[in-house]
């Protein structure tokens, strides 16, 4: 599964150059994207930021729409395969579940400043 030309998205969709610095594995992508969900847990509770401003509910949305579309196109590819991942099949239930949190966090959100 990580051999396969989908295993490095960033070249494999034409966003950078095969070979380039940024053209990492999706290892690499979703540890990237962990941590940031992971900072983003721990950040809500601190006194908002100039930084704070990757962290709002919007643009978490934005974040997990691109977590869960990577899922969805790589667990179609596992499908077509007849692969079974374990751990990708985990990865994918994280994903959606992070998903449905960004969205009843922003579905929260706009209905808190629709009653102000």
């Amino acid at each position: 599964v990580f051999s396969l030309p989908e295993g490095k998205m960033m070249s494999y969709f034409g966003i950078v150059p095969e070979g380039h610095a940024l053209d990492v594995p999706n290892g690499v992508l979703g540890m990237l994207f962990y941590t940031y969900s992971y900072i983003r847990y721990f950040n809500k509770k601190r006194s908002p930021t100039a930084i704070a401003v990757l962290f709002t509910p919007s643009i978490n949305a934005i974040i997990c729409t691109l977590a869960i579309a990577s899922s969805v196109f790589l667990a179609r590819k596992l499908f077509i395969l007849r692969e079974l991942c374990v751990v990708c099949v985990s990865t994918h239930i994280i994903n959606t579940t992070l998903m449905i949190r960004a969205i009843l966090e922003l579905s929260s959100t706009g209905k808190t400043t629709k009653t102000r």
